[in-house]
């Protein structure tokens, strides 16, 4: 993963920005890779993370209909 310092950083800081069904599950050896599930838990899709920046990474998953979490603002914590 040294090798790829995009895909490194859009793992470990971009990833937990998504909704639960978004997660990172290490594979030791194993090319970094997202996988794409339907509800039997079968993979339908895979893309090779290589290839791809992190901001790569990031247009990847809202291609496929995935957002990031809503950032809560100070209005917003205040209102609470």
């Amino acid at each position: 993963m040294n090798r790829l310092p995009e895909v490194k950083r859009f793992i470990y800081e971009d990833v937990d920005q998504y909704p639960d069904t978004v997660t990172f599950k290490k594979i030791p050896g194993a090319p970094p890779s997202l996988k794409f599930l339907n509800a039997a838990d079968e993979v339908v899709e895979e893309i090779d993370l290589s290839l791809y920046t992190k901001d790569g990474c990031n247009m990847l998953l809202e291609k496929h209909g995935f957002a990031k979490k809503p950032v809560p603002t100070e209005e917003t914590n205040e209102e609470l």
